[in-house]
């Protein structure tokens, strides 16, 4: 046997509890010491995942060993003879990708959620038998989805897996459940999606458009550095989110976004889901192994600072559309919308006058992992405005340097660097590689794009590649940037009342200086009428599109237990909604520079005009 060895169960799944077994063949003959990690890599909030543990006991040749629970999320067995093991049940009722679920329909957990890091073993092989629910205690057939290697297993099946340490074994989620499998071939490699609660999709769509995606993003490093990839995807009514990991990534989707069987054309909602599979694709290499030092050396009981998380997901935020169109599945007009989209969710975030994006990196812990009702006004999401500064720093490098040189040579080149070796990167390379790869003297345009809260100067930017951005007025709540419907109308005035729910809608957000601030409202309140009109998303909708500026609504809303009466001045619409275009007009060098970075035919350059 191994010297570590994990059995899980999924015990009792109308409880939503698992069973985990740990044998320590050579326990520390002073006393084993056995943590828990309270983060996940990849997520950026202390979670406490011990918080979970119901009990925790332990035995050394049928024999009960004392356990004294040392902090919140570490443990010291007394001394042992023998071999140890450490008897775990665990809560799991999270429906996310970052922790562990188990119900009577499906299973799914990281081991950061189940499986007790060993003081002193941390680099030990270890195996883990995933155990066979009790059929009559679940629906339908379990199998399982794991990247983890078998040792005794059959393919999507319960049996003995390997891993060759605890960092390697965090590094695989488990699905266990019902699911369709979808396999095909990228970068000359297998690739699956397991897909759980999928109902009826086009699966030869879906593998056709990923393998193409993957194939563009492997093209970009040049290499595939791993021999097989597994997507887990739990398809849900609303669920958006993913967790990357080296040779796996965990993702949910709501179902809308599945390509529908005998569909025509690609929906936003499918192109949306793509992008999260070409975002948590990328992260294969950009975080998985071109790793942040600060990361890479964390121990995972408390939060590991940088300030280069914005390089880390707002690059690959860049990525994940620019590889959509890479990949054809995409054309350039439509990737301008989803860029478009991006310049307007910064356009909307006050936060990013008062945030730089290295402290929106550093903090990601407490400010944007936990977010308040004053977060739009605060913080800038590192995301979204890292996005967009990658692609700033790609066309400054492409334009500086007559396109000798783009972010593909700096990401090459980090890889070469730091990535095939799993080399950890310090803070601050990103900077380093994309002066010394291009020749540019680009300290100033980092020390405004990062250290500096403001603009994005995009606009300006997209000009000399013959690219148009203008901006406006929303059309209405649904309007998120590019291009606007033919049919649609503009409103002729402003409120700030952003809602959630049709009867008594909720404030969700309250930006600094709209006139529901001024007004006194504030996020949480619930609308019960205006101008003494029950007060529903709709009600707001006509009010902002036949009111003018300047009229004043008289607004009843509830706050806590208490009535409130308001008076709210309508002010003029804002222009806060980016649309991008090609310049047919555009001369010869500018095309040509379009042409490199967006690969636009003559087509598609008209469909934009």
């Amino acid at each position: 046997m191994t010297p570590l060895h994990y059995r899980i169960e999924p015990a009792e799944p109308a409880a939503h509890r698992f069973h985990v077994a740990l044998t320590i063949q050579h326990p520390d003959p002073a006393g084993q010491w056995l943590t828990l990690p309270a983060w996940i890599p990849g997520s950026y909030l202390v979670r406490d995942f011990a918080r979970n543990v119901l009990t925790l006991v332990a035995e050394s040749g049928g024999e009960p060993v004392q356990v004294d629970q040392v902090d919140k999320d570490c443990w010291r067995a007394a001394p042992a003879t023998g071999p140890l093991t450490v008897l775990m049940e665990v809560h799991a009722f999270d429906t996310s990708v970052r922790t562990a679920y188990l119900d009577s329909e499906r299973g799914f957990f990281n081991a950061t959620s189940l499986c007790l890091r060993v003081a002193g073993q941390e680099h030990v092989p270890c195996t883990v038998d995933l155990m066979a629910p009790d059929a009559n205690a679940v629906t339908g057939r379990w199998r399982v989805a794991t990247s983890m290697r078998p040792v005794e297993a059959e393919p999507w099946g319960f049996g003995r897996y390997g891993c060759e340490h605890y960092d390697d074994l965090i590094d695989h989620p488990v699905e266990m459940g019902e699911f369709e499998i979808v396999e095909f071939v990228a970068g000359g490699r297998p690739h699956a999606f397991a897909m759980t609660g999928a109902g009826r999709f086009d699966a030869d769509a879906l593998a056709a458009d990923v393998a193409r995606i993957c194939d563009a993003q492997v093209a970009l490093f040049g290499e595939l550095p791993c021999d097989r990839y597994l997507f887990l995807n739990n398809v849900t009514a609303d669920g958006y989110g993913g967790l990357e990991h080296r040779y796996s990534s965990a993702l949910a989707s709501p179902r809308r976004a599945m390509p529908a069987p005998g569909g025509s054309g690609r929906s936003d909602d499918y192109v949306n889901f793509l992008g999260l599979v070409s975002h948590e694709y990328f992260h294969l290499w950009n975080v998985r192994r071109l790793m942040p030092a600060a990361v890479a050396n964390s121990s995972l009981t408390a939060p590991a600072y940088f300030d280069d998380l914005w390089a880390y997901e707002g690059i690959t935020s860049y990525y994940d559309d620019l590889g959509l169109l890479r990949a054809g599945v995409i054309d350039a007009p439509r990737y301008l919308d989803l860029l478009a989209k991006q310049m307007t969710r910064l356009e909307r975030n006050p936060g990013r006058y008062r945030q730089s994006l290295a402290e929106s990196s550093r903090l990601a812990w407490t400010k944007f992992y936990q977010q308040d009702a004053s977060a739009p006004n605060a913080i800038v999401s590192y995301y979204n405005k890292g996005a967009l500064v990658a692609c700033a720093l790609d066309l400054t490098l492409r334009r500086e340097t007559d396109g000798a040189c783009s972010l593909d040579d700096v990401m090459r080149t980090l890889w070469a660097r730091y990535g095939r070796a799993m080399k950890p990167i310090p803070d601050a390379a990103i900077e380093q590689i994309a002066g010394e790869v291009s020749g540019l003297d680009l300290t100033d345009f980092f020390d405004a794009m990062i250290r500096t809260a403001g603009e994005v100067p995009l606009p300006e930017l997209l000009a000399d590649f013959g690219v148009t951005a203008s901006v406006r007025p929303a059309t209405g709540p649904e309007d998120t940037g590019g291009r606007p419907g033919s049919d649609s109308t503009g409103p002729r005035c402003w409120t700030g009342l952003s809602v959630k729910g049709q009867r008594q809608p909720r404030l969700t957000t309250v930006v600094d200086d709209s006139p529901a601030q001024q007004a006194g409202l504030a996020a949480g309140d619930r609308l019960v009428a205006l101008d003494f009109e029950e007060a529903t998303p709709g009600v707001i909708r006509v009010l902002e599109q036949r009111r003018a500026p300047g009229e004043t609504v008289d607004v009843h809303a509830i706050r806590g237990d208490r009535l409130l009466h308001r008076q709210l001045s309508l002010a003029p619409p804002q222009d806060n909604t980016w649309t991008l275009r090609m310049d047919t007009g555009a001369d010869e060098a500018v095309a040509h520079r379009r042409l490199a970075w967006l690969g636009a035919s003559v087509a598609q350059v008209s469909e934009a005009g």
